[in-house]
Protein backbone atom coordinates (compact mmCIF):
# COMPACT_ATOMS: atom_id res chain seq x y z
CA UNK A 1 0.00 0.00 0.00
CA UNK A 2 1.51 3.63 -0.66
CA UNK A 3 0.38 6.68 0.70
CA UNK A 4 -2.94 8.23 0.74
CA UNK A 5 -5.40 5.12 1.28
CA UNK A 6 -8.89 4.98 0.27
CA UNK A 7 -11.15 1.91 2.35
CA UNK A 8 -14.26 0.68 0.75
CA UNK A 9 -17.31 3.30 1.41
CA UNK A 10 -19.03 2.69 4.92
CA UNK A 11 -17.04 0.38 6.45
CA UNK A 12 -17.51 1.69 10.27
CA UNK A 13 -21.41 1.33 9.40
CA UNK A 14 -21.21 -2.45 8.21
CA UNK A 15 -18.95 -3.74 11.22
CA UNK A 16 -20.82 -5.60 13.22
CA UNK A 17 -19.80 -6.03 17.28
CA UNK A 18 -17.25 -2.95 17.00
CA UNK A 19 -18.62 0.05 18.53
CA UNK A 20 -17.09 0.20 21.72
CA UNK A 21 -13.70 -0.61 20.39
CA UNK A 22 -13.74 1.67 17.68
CA UNK A 23 -14.46 4.55 20.29
CA UNK A 24 -11.94 3.01 22.85
CA UNK A 25 -9.01 3.22 19.86
CA UNK A 26 -10.46 6.51 18.40
CA UNK A 27 -9.88 7.63 22.14
CA UNK A 28 -6.62 6.68 22.69
CA UNK A 29 -5.19 7.96 19.81
CA UNK A 30 -6.24 11.37 20.11
CA UNK A 31 -7.06 11.78 16.08
CA UNK A 32 -7.89 14.99 14.99
CA UNK A 33 -6.42 16.47 18.29
CA UNK A 34 -3.01 16.14 19.77
CA UNK A 35 -2.34 12.93 18.60
CA UNK A 36 -0.99 9.50 20.42
CA UNK A 37 0.32 6.34 19.51
CA UNK A 38 -1.03 2.67 19.80
CA UNK A 39 -0.71 -1.21 18.35
CA UNK A 40 -3.93 -3.00 17.81
CA UNK A 41 -3.19 -6.75 18.44
CA UNK A 42 -4.84 -9.96 17.51
CA UNK A 43 -5.48 -13.15 16.35
CA UNK A 44 -5.19 -13.98 13.22
CA UNK A 45 -8.31 -12.84 11.42
CA UNK A 46 -10.17 -11.20 14.24
CA UNK A 47 -10.82 -8.11 11.94
CA UNK A 48 -7.89 -5.67 12.70
CA UNK A 49 -7.38 -4.82 9.09
CA UNK A 50 -11.54 -4.51 9.05
CA UNK A 51 -10.95 -1.97 12.45
CA UNK A 52 -7.88 -0.44 10.24
CA UNK A 53 -10.72 0.62 7.38
CA UNK A 54 -13.18 1.72 9.39
CA UNK A 55 -11.12 4.20 11.87
CA UNK A 56 -9.69 5.77 8.28
CA UNK A 57 -12.77 6.49 6.75
CA UNK A 58 -14.32 8.14 9.95
CA UNK A 59 -10.82 9.95 10.58
CA UNK A 60 -10.81 11.03 6.68
CA UNK A 61 -14.35 11.82 6.95
CA UNK A 62 -13.59 14.86 9.84
CA UNK A 63 -10.83 16.23 8.13
CA UNK A 64 -8.04 13.75 8.92
CA UNK A 65 -5.34 13.47 6.59
CA UNK A 66 -4.85 9.30 6.31
CA UNK A 67 -1.70 7.83 5.43
CA UNK A 68 -1.10 3.96 5.30
CA UNK A 69 1.91 1.60 4.67
CA UNK A 70 1.78 -2.23 5.11
CA UNK A 71 4.07 -4.77 6.29
CA UNK A 72 5.09 -7.49 3.42
CA UNK A 73 7.23 -10.85 4.53
CA UNK A 74 9.17 -10.69 1.32
CA UNK A 75 10.04 -6.81 1.24
CA UNK A 76 11.42 -6.91 4.77
CA UNK A 77 14.66 -7.58 3.83
CA UNK A 78 14.58 -4.25 2.04
CA UNK A 79 15.58 -1.48 4.13
CA UNK A 80 13.45 1.47 4.54
CA UNK A 81 11.01 0.05 2.35
CA UNK A 82 7.84 1.04 4.24
CA UNK A 83 9.16 4.60 5.31
CA UNK A 84 8.85 5.13 1.78
CA UNK A 85 5.79 3.74 1.45
CA UNK A 86 4.64 6.11 3.99
CA UNK A 87 6.53 9.15 2.50
CA UNK A 88 6.28 8.70 -1.09
CA UNK A 89 3.49 11.11 -1.47
CA UNK A 90 5.61 13.78 0.18
CA UNK A 91 8.48 14.04 -2.10
CA UNK A 92 8.22 17.88 -2.31
CA UNK A 93 7.96 18.41 1.11
CA UNK A 94 11.05 16.80 1.56
CA UNK A 95 12.55 20.39 0.34
CA UNK A 96 11.10 22.41 3.22
CA UNK A 97 13.36 20.74 5.77
CA UNK A 98 17.22 22.05 6.38
CA UNK A 99 19.81 20.39 4.45
CA UNK A 100 20.98 18.07 6.85
CA UNK A 101 18.05 16.01 7.30
CA UNK A 102 16.40 16.68 4.14
CA UNK A 103 19.99 14.80 2.61
CA UNK A 104 19.38 12.48 5.37
CA UNK A 105 16.14 11.45 4.33
CA UNK A 106 16.49 11.24 0.84
CA UNK A 107 19.19 8.68 0.98
CA UNK A 108 17.67 6.72 3.32
CA UNK A 109 14.73 6.35 1.02
CA UNK A 110 16.42 5.42 -1.91
CA UNK A 111 15.89 8.72 -3.81
CA UNK A 112 19.42 9.94 -4.15
CA UNK A 113 22.80 8.29 -3.44
CA UNK A 114 25.37 9.21 -0.75
CA UNK A 115 27.37 8.43 2.27
CA UNK A 116 24.99 5.92 5.37
CA UNK A 117 22.54 8.33 7.20
CA UNK A 118 22.66 7.87 10.78
CA UNK A 119 19.59 6.21 12.02
CA UNK A 120 18.68 9.26 14.80
CA UNK A 121 19.39 11.73 11.76
CA UNK A 122 16.90 10.15 9.73
CA UNK A 123 14.46 9.90 12.55
CA UNK A 124 14.31 13.00 13.45
CA UNK A 125 13.81 14.14 9.51
CA UNK A 126 10.81 11.97 9.91
CA UNK A 127 9.76 13.31 13.03
CA UNK A 128 10.21 16.96 11.49
CA UNK A 129 8.64 16.12 8.49
CA UNK A 130 5.01 14.72 9.70
CA UNK A 131 5.06 17.41 12.06
CA UNK A 132 4.70 20.33 9.29
CA UNK A 133 2.26 18.68 7.04
CA UNK A 134 0.59 18.11 10.09
CA UNK A 135 0.66 21.91 11.12
CA UNK A 136 -2.02 22.21 7.98
CA UNK A 137 -4.33 19.09 8.31
CA UNK A 138 -3.80 16.13 11.57
CA UNK A 139 -2.16 12.87 10.15
CA UNK A 140 -3.49 9.59 10.94
CA UNK A 141 -0.22 6.92 10.01
CA UNK A 142 -1.84 3.47 9.58
CA UNK A 143 0.73 0.64 9.68
CA UNK A 144 -0.60 -2.63 8.49
CA UNK A 145 1.23 -6.12 9.35
CA UNK A 146 3.92 -4.04 11.68
CA UNK A 147 6.00 -7.23 12.28
CA UNK A 148 6.85 -7.53 8.45
CA UNK A 149 8.09 -4.21 8.13
CA UNK A 150 11.56 -3.79 7.73
CA UNK A 151 13.26 -3.36 10.56
CA UNK A 152 15.10 0.03 9.61
CA UNK A 153 11.71 1.77 8.83
CA UNK A 154 10.27 0.07 12.28
CA UNK A 155 12.83 1.62 14.27
CA UNK A 156 11.91 4.89 12.63
CA UNK A 157 8.51 4.47 13.05
CA UNK A 158 8.92 3.69 16.72
CA UNK A 159 11.11 6.78 16.91
CA UNK A 160 8.13 8.65 15.75
CA UNK A 161 5.18 7.21 17.37
CA UNK A 162 7.27 7.56 20.65
CA UNK A 163 6.58 11.04 20.53
CA UNK A 164 3.87 11.59 18.14
CA UNK A 165 1.67 13.59 20.66
CA UNK A 166 1.08 16.90 20.90
CA UNK A 167 2.11 17.28 17.22
CA UNK A 168 -1.32 16.34 16.11
CA UNK A 169 -0.12 12.72 14.31
CA UNK A 170 -1.59 9.47 15.53
CA UNK A 171 0.31 6.40 14.80
CA UNK A 172 -1.81 3.19 14.51
CA UNK A 173 -0.06 -0.36 13.80
CA UNK A 174 -1.40 -3.90 13.78
CA UNK A 175 0.38 -6.72 14.84
CA UNK A 176 -0.58 -10.45 15.16
CA UNK A 177 -0.75 -11.76 18.39
CA UNK A 178 2.44 -13.33 19.58
CA UNK A 179 4.49 -11.70 16.79
CA UNK A 180 7.85 -9.69 17.55
CA UNK A 181 7.44 -6.15 16.72
CA UNK A 182 7.94 -2.62 18.61
CA UNK A 183 5.91 -3.30 21.40
CA UNK A 184 7.65 -6.36 22.91
CA UNK A 185 10.24 -3.77 24.24
CA UNK A 186 7.10 -1.41 25.14
CA UNK A 187 7.52 1.13 22.32
CA UNK A 188 3.64 1.17 21.96
CA UNK A 189 0.45 0.74 24.41
CA UNK A 190 -1.20 -1.64 23.16
CA UNK A 191 -4.88 -2.79 22.56
CA UNK A 192 -5.83 -6.69 21.85
CA UNK A 193 -8.98 -6.73 19.75
CA UNK A 194 -10.85 -9.84 20.86
CA UNK A 195 -12.77 -11.88 19.10
CA UNK A 196 -16.87 -11.13 18.64
CA UNK A 197 -19.12 -11.96 21.06
CA UNK A 198 -21.51 -14.72 21.32
CA UNK A 199 -24.52 -12.27 20.50
CA UNK A 200 -22.63 -10.49 17.43
CA UNK A 201 -21.19 -13.43 16.00
CA UNK A 202 -24.65 -15.10 15.66
CA UNK A 203 -25.79 -11.73 14.35
CA UNK A 204 -23.18 -11.75 11.14
CA UNK A 205 -23.79 -15.18 10.56
CA UNK A 206 -27.34 -14.82 10.27
CA UNK A 207 -27.03 -11.18 8.34
CA UNK A 208 -24.32 -12.92 5.86
CA UNK A 209 -26.02 -17.01 5.73
CA UNK A 210 -29.27 -16.35 6.33
CA UNK A 211 -30.23 -19.79 4.72
CA UNK A 212 -27.65 -21.55 6.45
CA UNK A 213 -29.45 -24.79 8.70
CA UNK A 214 -29.45 -23.85 12.42
CA UNK A 215 -27.43 -27.23 13.36
CA UNK A 216 -24.34 -26.00 10.67
CA UNK A 217 -24.76 -22.46 12.15
CA UNK A 218 -24.24 -23.93 15.92
CA UNK A 219 -21.42 -25.69 14.81
CA UNK A 220 -19.97 -22.68 12.99
CA UNK A 221 -20.27 -20.87 16.29
CA UNK A 222 -18.39 -23.35 18.48
CA UNK A 223 -15.84 -24.28 15.28
CA UNK A 224 -15.01 -20.25 14.89
CA UNK A 225 -14.71 -18.91 18.55
CA UNK A 226 -15.87 -15.75 17.22
CA UNK A 227 -13.03 -15.25 14.38
CA UNK A 228 -14.65 -12.74 11.87
CA UNK A 229 -12.62 -14.32 8.87
CA UNK A 230 -13.56 -17.77 10.11
CA UNK A 231 -17.55 -16.99 10.73
CA UNK A 232 -16.90 -15.40 6.91
CA UNK A 233 -15.01 -18.03 5.14
CA UNK A 234 -15.70 -21.13 6.92
CA UNK A 235 -19.51 -22.07 5.75
CA UNK A 236 -18.37 -22.69 1.84
CA UNK A 237 -15.84 -25.04 2.98
CA UNK A 238 -17.91 -26.96 5.99
CA UNK A 239 -18.35 -29.62 3.37
CA UNK A 240 -15.00 -30.08 2.42
CA UNK A 241 -13.72 -30.08 5.55
CA UNK A 242 -15.75 -33.17 7.22
CA UNK A 243 -13.88 -36.16 8.35
CA UNK A 244 -15.32 -39.61 7.51
CA UNK A 245 -18.00 -39.77 10.05
CA UNK A 246 -19.67 -36.20 8.93
CA UNK A 247 -17.81 -33.66 11.76
CA UNK A 248 -15.91 -30.73 11.20
CA UNK A 249 -12.15 -30.96 12.31
CA UNK A 250 -11.72 -29.18 15.43
CA UNK A 251 -8.31 -29.70 16.84
CA UNK A 252 -6.46 -27.74 14.30
CA UNK A 253 -5.24 -23.65 15.52
CA UNK A 254 -7.25 -21.56 13.93
CA UNK A 255 -4.59 -20.19 11.64
CA UNK A 256 -3.70 -23.48 10.14
CA UNK A 257 -7.65 -24.19 9.74
CA UNK A 258 -8.11 -20.83 7.66
CA UNK A 259 -5.43 -21.75 5.59
CA UNK A 260 -6.75 -24.68 4.93
CA UNK A 261 -9.67 -23.05 3.86
CA UNK A 262 -7.55 -20.70 1.82
CA UNK A 263 -5.66 -23.43 0.18
CA UNK A 264 -8.68 -25.32 -0.98
CA UNK A 265 -10.08 -22.22 -2.74
CA UNK A 266 -6.85 -21.27 -4.46
CA UNK A 267 -6.13 -24.96 -5.84
CA UNK A 268 -9.36 -24.50 -7.50
CA UNK A 269 -8.43 -21.94 -9.76
CA UNK A 270 -7.07 -22.44 -13.21
CA UNK A 271 -3.60 -23.26 -13.11
CA UNK A 272 -2.16 -20.04 -14.89
CA UNK A 273 -4.76 -18.21 -12.27
CA UNK A 274 -2.52 -20.20 -9.44
CA UNK A 275 0.81 -19.18 -11.02
CA UNK A 276 0.33 -15.77 -11.15
CA UNK A 277 -0.96 -15.57 -7.77
CA UNK A 278 2.71 -17.15 -6.69
CA UNK A 279 4.16 -14.70 -8.87
CA UNK A 280 2.29 -11.74 -7.08
CA UNK A 281 3.06 -13.22 -3.44
CA UNK A 282 6.90 -13.88 -4.31
CA UNK A 283 7.03 -10.02 -5.55
CA UNK A 284 5.44 -9.14 -2.75
CA UNK A 285 5.11 -5.23 -3.73
CA UNK A 286 2.20 -6.02 -5.69
CA UNK A 287 3.45 -3.35 -8.42
CA UNK A 288 1.59 -4.65 -11.90
CA UNK A 289 4.10 -3.22 -14.38
CA UNK A 290 6.52 -5.51 -12.74
CA UNK A 291 4.17 -8.67 -12.51
CA UNK A 292 3.07 -7.36 -16.30
CA UNK A 293 6.92 -7.46 -17.68
CA UNK A 294 7.67 -10.49 -15.32
CA UNK A 295 4.47 -12.65 -16.90
CA UNK A 296 6.33 -11.93 -20.57
CA UNK A 297 10.02 -12.92 -19.01
CA UNK A 298 8.28 -16.48 -17.99
CA UNK A 299 6.69 -16.93 -20.85
CA UNK A 300 4.61 -19.90 -18.82
CA UNK A 301 0.94 -19.45 -20.39
CA UNK A 302 -0.39 -16.96 -17.79
CA UNK A 303 -0.63 -13.28 -18.02
CA UNK A 304 -2.71 -10.59 -16.00
CA UNK A 305 -5.80 -11.55 -18.11
CA UNK A 306 -5.85 -15.01 -15.94
CA UNK A 307 -6.42 -12.79 -12.66
CA UNK A 308 -10.31 -12.54 -12.97
CA UNK A 309 -10.88 -15.66 -11.35
CA UNK A 310 -9.09 -14.98 -7.61
CA UNK A 311 -10.89 -11.57 -8.39
CA UNK A 312 -14.10 -12.83 -8.68
CA UNK A 313 -13.61 -15.76 -6.06
CA UNK A 314 -12.42 -12.06 -3.88
CA UNK A 315 -8.96 -14.05 -3.00
CA UNK A 316 -7.39 -10.45 -4.33
CA UNK A 317 -8.46 -6.80 -5.82
CA UNK A 318 -7.34 -4.26 -8.17
CA UNK A 319 -6.11 -0.68 -6.32
CA UNK A 320 -6.71 0.92 -9.29
CA UNK A 321 -5.24 4.70 -7.71
CA UNK A 322 -1.84 2.77 -6.80
CA UNK A 323 -2.01 0.18 -9.48
CA UNK A 324 -1.13 -2.49 -6.91
CA UNK A 325 -2.32 -5.74 -6.71
CA UNK A 326 -3.31 -6.65 -2.79
CA UNK A 327 -4.51 -9.90 -1.43
CA UNK A 328 -7.31 -10.07 1.07
CA UNK A 329 -5.64 -11.18 3.44
CA UNK A 330 -2.20 -12.42 4.79
CA UNK A 331 -3.42 -16.11 5.15
CA UNK A 332 -3.93 -15.38 1.60
CA UNK A 333 -0.22 -14.83 0.58
CA UNK A 334 0.56 -17.36 2.78
CA UNK A 335 -1.80 -20.11 1.50
CA UNK A 336 -0.66 -18.99 -1.87
CA UNK A 337 3.55 -20.55 -1.43
CA UNK A 338 2.44 -22.84 0.89
CA UNK A 339 0.55 -24.60 -1.82
CA UNK A 340 3.54 -24.43 -4.45
CA UNK A 341 6.79 -26.99 -4.47
CA UNK A 342 10.19 -25.32 -3.58
CA UNK A 343 10.94 -25.87 -7.84
CA UNK A 344 7.87 -23.48 -8.66
CA UNK A 345 9.21 -20.71 -6.13
CA UNK A 346 12.99 -20.49 -7.61
CA UNK A 347 11.32 -20.34 -11.02
CA UNK A 348 9.57 -17.39 -9.96
CA UNK A 349 12.26 -16.04 -8.13
CA UNK A 350 14.68 -16.23 -11.02
CA UNK A 351 11.88 -14.68 -13.72
CA UNK A 352 11.65 -11.52 -10.69
CA UNK A 353 15.51 -11.05 -10.77
CA UNK A 354 15.69 -11.02 -14.69
CA UNK A 355 13.28 -8.37 -14.27
CA UNK A 356 14.36 -6.27 -11.62
CA UNK A 357 16.92 -5.34 -12.95
CA UNK A 358 16.77 -1.50 -12.13
CA UNK A 359 16.38 -2.44 -8.32
CA UNK A 360 19.89 -4.31 -7.53
CA UNK A 361 18.75 -4.90 -4.00
CA UNK A 362 15.47 -6.84 -4.49
CA UNK A 363 17.31 -8.03 -7.83
CA UNK A 364 20.35 -9.86 -5.77
CA UNK A 365 17.51 -11.30 -3.27
CA UNK A 366 15.71 -13.10 -5.56
CA UNK A 367 18.72 -14.30 -6.91
CA UNK A 368 20.10 -15.70 -4.20
CA UNK A 369 16.12 -17.65 -3.50
CA UNK A 370 16.12 -19.09 -6.87
CA UNK A 371 20.05 -20.32 -6.58
CA UNK A 372 21.10 -23.40 -4.74
CA UNK A 373 24.45 -24.31 -5.71
CA UNK A 374 27.37 -21.97 -5.22
CA UNK A 375 27.79 -19.39 -7.99
CA UNK A 376 29.94 -16.76 -7.32
CA UNK A 377 28.55 -13.89 -10.23
CA UNK A 378 24.94 -14.43 -7.26
CA UNK A 379 27.18 -13.95 -4.52
CA UNK A 380 29.05 -10.78 -6.00
CA UNK A 381 25.07 -9.17 -6.76
CA UNK A 382 24.50 -10.13 -2.75
CA UNK A 383 27.30 -8.53 -1.57
CA UNK A 384 26.92 -5.28 -3.67
CA UNK A 385 23.04 -5.08 -2.50
CA UNK A 386 24.91 -5.37 0.97
CA UNK A 387 27.09 -2.54 0.47
CA UNK A 388 24.16 -0.54 -0.88
CA UNK A 389 21.72 -1.41 2.78
CA UNK A 390 24.68 -0.47 4.72
CA UNK A 391 25.06 2.97 3.01
CA UNK A 392 21.68 3.42 4.01
CA UNK A 393 22.12 2.49 7.55
CA UNK A 394 20.70 -0.41 7.55
CA UNK A 395 23.34 -2.93 9.31
CA UNK A 396 21.26 -5.82 10.23
CA UNK A 397 20.29 -6.30 6.56
CA UNK A 398 23.55 -6.13 5.27
CA UNK A 399 24.67 -8.35 7.57
CA UNK A 400 22.47 -10.68 6.58
CA UNK A 401 22.41 -10.61 2.80
CA UNK A 402 26.31 -10.58 3.39
CA UNK A 403 25.69 -14.15 4.88
CA UNK A 404 23.73 -15.34 2.58
CA UNK A 405 26.60 -14.00 -0.36
CA UNK A 406 29.25 -16.10 1.45
CA UNK A 407 26.47 -19.46 1.83
CA UNK A 408 26.47 -19.14 -1.97
CA UNK A 409 30.23 -18.29 -2.86
CA UNK A 410 32.40 -21.68 -3.54
CA UNK A 411 35.17 -22.43 -0.85
CA UNK A 412 38.06 -20.22 -0.67
CA UNK A 413 39.27 -16.95 0.68
CA UNK A 414 36.27 -15.06 -0.87
CA UNK A 415 33.86 -17.07 1.30
CA UNK A 416 35.86 -16.16 4.16
CA UNK A 417 36.34 -12.18 3.56
CA UNK A 418 32.66 -12.58 3.86
CA UNK A 419 32.00 -14.25 6.93
CA UNK A 420 34.43 -12.16 7.95
CA UNK A 421 32.54 -8.77 7.14
CA UNK A 422 29.10 -9.79 8.33
CA UNK A 423 30.93 -10.66 11.35
CA UNK A 424 32.54 -6.71 11.14
CA UNK A 425 29.26 -5.26 10.57
CA UNK A 426 27.47 -7.62 13.20
CA UNK A 427 30.09 -6.93 16.08
CA UNK A 428 30.77 -3.26 15.21
CA UNK A 429 26.94 -1.40 14.00
CA UNK A 430 24.33 -4.35 15.56
CA UNK A 431 25.71 -5.50 18.58
CA UNK A 432 25.05 -8.81 17.66
CA UNK A 433 27.98 -10.73 19.37
CA UNK A 434 27.05 -14.24 19.72
CA UNK A 435 26.05 -13.94 15.58
CA UNK A 436 29.60 -12.17 14.80
CA UNK A 437 31.12 -15.02 16.80
CA UNK A 438 29.96 -17.60 14.71
CA UNK A 439 30.19 -15.84 11.87
CA UNK A 440 34.11 -15.45 12.39
CA UNK A 441 34.74 -18.85 13.76
CA UNK A 442 32.71 -20.08 10.23
CA UNK A 443 35.64 -17.94 8.24
CA UNK A 444 38.13 -19.16 10.22
CA UNK A 445 36.93 -22.70 9.14
CA UNK A 446 36.94 -21.80 5.53
CA UNK A 447 40.13 -20.49 5.13
CA UNK A 448 42.72 -21.00 6.94
CA UNK A 449 45.04 -17.85 8.40
CA UNK A 450 42.47 -15.01 8.77
CA UNK A 451 44.77 -12.87 10.30
CA UNK A 452 45.77 -12.22 6.72
CA UNK A 453 41.95 -10.67 6.93
CA UNK A 454 41.29 -7.11 8.29
CA UNK A 455 37.69 -7.72 8.71
CA UNK A 456 38.26 -11.01 10.40
CA UNK A 457 40.61 -9.32 12.59
CA UNK A 458 38.46 -6.13 13.19
CA UNK A 459 35.43 -8.25 14.45
CA UNK A 460 37.85 -10.47 16.66
CA UNK A 461 39.13 -7.37 17.99
CA UNK A 462 35.31 -5.97 18.86
CA UNK A 463 33.99 -9.15 20.20
CA UNK A 464 37.32 -8.82 22.47
CA UNK A 465 36.32 -5.76 23.90
CA UNK A 466 32.87 -6.09 24.03
CA UNK A 467 33.20 -9.78 25.58
CA UNK A 468 36.09 -9.43 28.09
CA UNK A 469 36.76 -6.05 27.93
CA UNK A 470 40.96 -6.88 27.09
CA UNK A 471 41.74 -3.27 25.37
CA UNK A 472 45.79 -4.92 25.19
CA UNK A 473 44.23 -7.95 23.39
CA UNK A 474 42.12 -6.29 20.84
CA UNK A 475 44.39 -3.79 20.51
CA UNK A 476 47.74 -6.04 19.91
CA UNK A 477 45.77 -7.49 17.46
CA UNK A 478 44.24 -4.64 15.08
CA UNK A 479 47.70 -3.25 14.95
CA UNK A 480 49.35 -6.63 14.13
CA UNK A 481 46.70 -7.46 11.43
CA UNK A 482 47.03 -3.76 9.77
CA UNK A 483 50.82 -3.88 10.13
CA UNK A 484 50.79 -6.97 8.10
CA UNK A 485 48.31 -6.49 6.04
CA UNK A 486 48.59 -6.32 1.83
CA UNK A 487 46.21 -3.23 1.65
CA UNK A 488 49.92 -1.12 0.48
CA UNK A 489 48.15 1.93 3.01
CA UNK A 490 46.02 2.53 -0.13
CA UNK A 491 43.23 5.43 1.53
CA UNK A 492 40.77 3.88 -0.92
CA UNK A 493 40.47 0.43 0.73
CA UNK A 494 37.74 0.16 2.42
CA UNK A 495 38.39 -2.27 4.61
CA UNK A 496 41.51 -0.82 5.59
CA UNK A 497 39.14 2.19 6.56
CA UNK A 498 37.15 0.11 8.48
CA UNK A 499 39.79 -1.40 10.61
CA UNK A 500 41.05 1.99 11.29
CA UNK A 501 37.66 3.30 12.51
CA UNK A 502 38.02 0.15 14.78
CA UNK A 503 41.08 0.96 16.15
CA UNK A 504 40.01 4.44 17.01
CA UNK A 505 37.27 2.80 19.34
CA UNK A 506 39.67 0.51 20.89
CA UNK A 507 42.10 3.58 21.43
CA UNK A 508 39.56 5.65 22.91
CA UNK A 509 38.24 2.93 25.28
CA UNK A 510 41.39 2.30 26.22
CA UNK A 511 41.97 5.66 27.22
CA UNK A 512 45.59 5.85 26.89
CA UNK A 513 48.18 7.67 24.87
CA UNK A 514 50.46 4.70 24.01
CA UNK A 515 47.24 3.01 22.40
CA UNK A 516 46.62 5.69 19.90
CA UNK A 517 50.35 5.73 18.53
CA UNK A 518 50.02 2.93 15.66
CA UNK A 519 46.71 5.03 14.45
CA UNK A 520 49.05 7.70 14.20
CA UNK A 521 51.75 5.88 12.49
CA UNK A 522 48.74 4.06 10.23
CA UNK A 523 47.71 7.68 9.01
CA UNK A 524 50.95 8.91 8.28
CA UNK A 525 51.15 5.94 6.02
CA UNK A 526 48.05 6.33 3.88
CA UNK A 527 48.20 7.54 0.40
CA UNK A 528 46.98 9.33 -1.52
CA UNK A 529 45.33 11.90 1.31
CA UNK A 530 44.21 10.98 4.94
CA UNK A 531 40.49 10.35 4.73
CA UNK A 532 38.98 13.52 6.56
CA UNK A 533 36.92 11.45 8.95
CA UNK A 534 40.47 9.50 10.40
CA UNK A 535 42.02 12.54 10.83
CA UNK A 536 39.42 14.11 13.00
CA UNK A 537 39.28 10.98 15.32
CA UNK A 538 42.61 11.09 15.78
CA UNK A 539 42.84 15.07 16.58
CA UNK A 540 39.29 14.88 18.60
CA UNK A 541 39.62 11.67 20.45
CA UNK A 542 43.33 11.03 20.97
CA UNK A 543 43.89 14.23 22.86
CA UNK A 544 40.84 16.18 23.53
CA UNK A 545 42.17 18.63 25.61
CA UNK A 546 45.04 20.34 23.50
CA UNK A 547 43.52 19.18 19.44
CA UNK A 548 39.59 18.84 20.41
CA UNK A 549 38.61 22.47 20.28
CA UNK A 550 40.50 23.09 16.62
CA UNK A 551 39.30 19.76 15.55
CA UNK A 552 35.57 19.86 16.24
CA UNK A 553 36.11 23.72 14.82
CA UNK A 554 37.18 21.92 11.80
CA UNK A 555 34.43 18.98 11.67
CA UNK A 556 31.22 21.90 12.21
CA UNK A 557 32.59 23.45 8.80
CA UNK A 558 32.78 20.75 7.06
CA UNK A 559 29.44 19.81 7.74
CA UNK A 560 27.97 23.18 7.38
CA UNK A 561 29.39 22.54 3.70
CA UNK A 562 28.58 18.68 3.07
CA UNK A 563 25.44 18.13 5.07
CA UNK A 564 24.89 14.90 7.00
CA UNK A 565 28.23 13.28 6.50
CA UNK A 566 28.65 11.06 10.34
CA UNK A 567 31.48 8.22 9.95
CA UNK A 568 30.44 5.06 10.76
CA UNK A 569 32.77 5.17 13.98
CA UNK A 570 30.72 8.08 15.14
CA UNK A 571 30.69 9.20 18.81
CA UNK A 572 27.15 7.71 19.10
CA UNK A 573 28.79 4.17 18.77
CA UNK A 574 32.22 5.01 20.36
CA UNK A 575 29.41 5.60 23.30
CA UNK A 576 27.50 2.43 22.70
CA UNK A 577 31.12 0.49 23.09
CA UNK A 578 31.26 2.00 26.22
CA UNK A 579 28.08 0.84 27.25
CA UNK A 580 28.57 -2.56 25.96
CA UNK A 581 31.99 -3.50 27.52
CA UNK A 582 30.12 -2.18 30.99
Amino acid sequence: MTGTHCPPRGTADRLIGRDRDLQQIRDLLGIGAAGGALLLSGEAGVGKTAVLDALAETARADGTRVLRAGGVQFEANCSYSGLNQVLFPFQDALGELQAPFRDALRVALGFESGPPPERLMVSNAVLLLLSTVAAGDPLLLVIDDLPWLDRASAAVLGFVARRATGIRVSFLATSRSGSQSLHDSGVLPEFRLQPLDEASADHLVSTRFPDLVASARRRLLTVAHGNPLALLELPSALPAMRGPAGEVPAVLPLSRRLETVFGSRITSLPHPSQRLLLLAALEGVGDLGVLQAATRQANDGYHLDDLAPAERDQLVHIDEEARRLRFRHPLIRSAVVENSTSGERRAVHATLAHVLVDQPERRAWHLGEATLEPDENVAALLEHAARITLHRGDAANSMRTLIRSADLTPPGPDRARRLAEAAYVGAESTGSLPSAQKLLDDARHTAPGPQSCLHSAAAAALLLLNGDGDVDTAHGLLVAAIDTGTHAYDANDKTLVDALHTLALICFFGARHDLWQPYHRALEKLTPTVPPVLSALGKTFSDPARTGAAARARTSRRARHRGPRLPSASPHRLASVHRHTK
